[in-house]
């Protein structure tokens, strides 16, 4: 019986309900009514919990207990259009890592988040190339439409979120088109705002990372004024100094705030903004090997491949705004907007290897572009009864416009010459005429209308059903650099999720479920032939069966899904295009154990069956999908001794298979298997709680390419040395 559990039944006999007397439905229905949100997380519904008997309000309780960050509380999902649920009440699957657990696992960025999932692999690290992203079940999340920011899309083309302003991050994976719109089949990544605390909260971080990069970070939180109606949260970071890669340098400055304001007991207005800049020095924009030669011995290529003129920055700002209102008991509304924006600055360089020799070209991309977003959204939520039947309905609209802008000089369309070099040695390049554009013009407009209900009906106190149906008005023009129109899609589809749940427990869900999704078409790029031909939106479904636990002592997550994705590739010709399917069926397994009182075992394995299938292309044509590995093994033992409950050691590790490179299956990149290793320890320093980490990841300096756009590679982050404490005063 989980930790909630036993607070639950706690509320419940104290108001004079026996367990005996509950049944299986009725036990879940006096889980549910007793869930609190976690403690440093503000309450905006006002729901108190309430006497299953006779619905008086029972006496607050204050519950002292161990901090763990995975088992304290339930873990909460946004799914969207379903609004915000226990993860293990959804039938599709997810995971969510809160960033109290991300200090734990010295994570970075998201990719550190999920580095344990078996789902997820990374495509590139922000230590080496522009920014750190991640396939999920081999398939790259969306950088236009993958990425939000409580629930709203946001701006992430070649950036990535910093974790210190956000309470956590969900993932879910696979399609999302009834939750949110148009989207590529790869996933959704949710970044959750920090929020107003109810108690005052204050943390101040300070933290090195080889070779020799500093940061501190201040957060704090709290409320304010008459009964506490105002509530704030301020996040703080500043990071400076040389990374451990050649030609390594970061600094990195976040500022972030979000605010309440309990207008009444059921109403509650939000507001927040958050700015980031980030820039980099010897990072690349990627590798591409040419056609006849094979994958270079990652262990042999020097890691001095960038030049002094290479560089990576992005800038993005954002502000929101909200409404929430209690209805009712069993019925709420919310109104929420946000806008976005980001910058984004180039002069990174593509290697074009053209010969077994490793030589290669250099030719750097240098240009600034331009990323504007806003999201209008409006839920009502609610519940009721039709005979025996319970319904937990959404009805919803949404409106979003995306907006990019890029430079028309040399830098963009045809960057610039640095020279040639060779792969095994160091060689310095550089080219006087290399500038950045500052003449942008709209190159492309994306606008979404929709409207969405779904009805979660309970049939037995163990059955329930769910039914969605989003319509959407969608429409895409591209531009000319004159502003004439390139392209011109509009879409106006109706995309269905349905499923069946059975609850085996209160906190075990057996499920089956079906979604279908468009995503936003794709473009050729520079380097094809068909440069700037732009395609229409693609079609993908998805079928799941799963089964998902969330208990104190253990948790698992298993599914067996199929998902059916039309194809774009480059094929033989060097041409962009459209055709077939792309098919991805296999095995996604996850959980954790906790054993006995010191040791704690987490990991999982995916099984992957990735293949083209109805294309033209006879050469593409039944071959595997291109960063698509067939294998994943991830592992992590964390053992907390009960004669030293101070101190927390962890070691881990991730196995992936290996990857196709190129459509045609001419190139793989080969498998690597990485290992990190971990301590914390925590204390008291003048009365006031401080935590020391540090960590090696990639402790054996594994050196191993990445892959998944199709024809890159990307070289592997070296062997970091993290460490960081943090006073909570």
């Amino acid at each position: 019986m989980g930790a909630r559990t036993s607070l639950s039944a706690a509320l419940l006999v104290s108001a004079g309900v026996t367990l005996s007397t509950l049944s299986t439905a009725g036990w879940a229905q006096a889980i549910a009514q007793t869930e609190t949100q976690p403690a440093t997380q503000s309450d905006n519904t006002g729901d108190a919990a309430t006497n299953a008997a006779d619905g008086k309000a029972l006496p607050a309780v204050k519950v002292n207990a161990a901090r763990d960050s995975e088992t304290a509380s339930p873990k909460r999902v946004t799914a969207g259009a379903l609004g915000n649920r226990r993860q293990v009440d959804t039938p599709f699957s997810t995971d969510v890592v809160t960033t109290e657990r991300g200090k734990d696992l010295l994570a970075n960025t998201a990719n550190d988040l999920f580095k344990y999932d078996p789902a997820v692999t990374v495509v590139g690290d922000n230590a080496t190339g522009e920014n750190s992203a991640f396939a999920i079940r081999g398939l790259a999340v969306d950088m236009l439409n993958g990425v939000k920011v409580d629930g709203q899309n946001f701006p992430s083309w070649d950036t990535e979120l910093s974790l210190e302003q956000f309470e956590q991050v969900e993932v879910l994976k696979g399609l999302s088109g009834f939750m949110y719109g148009f989207s590529t089949p790869g996933g959704i990544v949710n970044y959750v705002l920090k929020r107003p605390t109810d108690d005052p909260y204050r943390s101040f971080s300070i933290g090195y990372q080889s070779a020799g990069v500093f940061s501190e970070k201040i957060d704090l939180g709290g409320r304010f004024g008459n009964d506490k109606r105002f509530g704030y949260r301020l996040n703080l970071v500043n990071e400076d100094g040389n990374t451990a890669e050649a030609n390594g340098h970061v600094r990195r400055q976040v500022a972030s705030l979000a605010l309440d304001l309990r207008i009444t007991p059921d109403l509650t207005w939000t507001a927040d903004a958050f700015y980031q800049k980030r820039k980099t020095n010897g990072t690349l924009f990627g590798i591409y090997v040419g056609g006849g030669l094979g994958i270079p011995d990652a262990g042999k290529v020097t890691r001095d491949l960038t030049q002094p003129q290479n560089f990576y920055e992005t800038e993005i700002a954002s502000f929101g705004t909200g409404l929430d209102y209690r209805i009712s008991d069993t019925w709420r509304a919310s109104l929420k907007y946000r806008f976005a924006k980001e910058n984004r600055t180039n002069s990174d360089s593509l290697l074009y290897v053209y010969n077994a020799a490793g030589d290669y070209q250099n030719t750097l991309y240098a240009a600034l572009t331009r990323y504007f977003y806003q999201n209008v959204d409006a839920m009502v939520q609610g519940k009721f009864n039709t005979g025996p039947f319970k319904h937990d309905v959404v009805i919803g609209a949404s409106y979003q416009t995306q907006q990019s802008e890029y430079d028309d000089s040399e830098g963009w369309n045809d960057g610039y010459s640095l020279g040639t070099g060779n792969l095994y040695q160091s060689t310095l390049l550089t080219n006087d005429a290399v500038h950045i554009g500052e003449n942008l013009f709209r190159h492309e407009r994306t606008t979404q209308t929709a409207l969405y209900a779904s009805d979660t009906v309970q049939i037995t106190p163990r059955l329930s059903a769910l039914l969605g149906l989003r319509y959407t008005q969608f429409r895409d023009r591209v531009y000319n650099v004159d502003q004439s129109v390139q392209a011109d899609y509009s879409a106006n589809p109706v995309t269905p999720t349905g499923a069946l749940m059975f609850k085996l427990d209160p906190d075990t869900t057996v499920y089956a479920s079906y979604v279908e999704a468009l995503q936003q078409g794709g473009a050729s790029s520079n380097t094809n032939v068909n440069y700037p031909q732009t395609f229409g939106p693609l079609k993908s479904k998805q079928y799941e069966v799963g089964l998902k636990a969330d208990h104190r002592n253990w948790g698992a997550n298993l599914a067996l899904f199929r998902i059916d994705q039309g194809y774009e590739y480059t094929n033989s010709a060097n041409v962009f295009t459209q055709s077939g399917t792309k098919r991805y069926q296999g095995i996604d397994a996850s959980g954790w154990l906790q054993l006995a009182a010191d040791w704690r075992l987490m990991g999982g394995v995916m099984w992957l069956n990735a293949k083209a299938v109805d294309v033209d292309d006879a050469s593409v044509d039944g071959k595997r999908i291109y960063g698509a590995p067939r294998f994943t093994v991830t592992g992590r033992v964390e053992y907390n001794p009960s004669y030293l409950r101070a101190l927390t050691v962890a070691f881990g590790g991730k196995y992936v298979g290996n990857m196709a490179v190129d459509a045609a299956n001419t190139q793989f990149v080969p498998a690597y298997t990485t290992w990190d290793l971990s301590a914390k320890y925590e204390t008291q320093v003048a009365g006031k709680d401080v935590t020391l980490r540090a960590g090696v990841n990639n402790l054996f300096n594994r050196r191993y390419w990445t892959a998944a756009w199709g024809y890159y590679v990307m070289p592997s982050a070296t062997r970091t040395f993290v460490a960081n404490a943090t006073l909570e005063f």
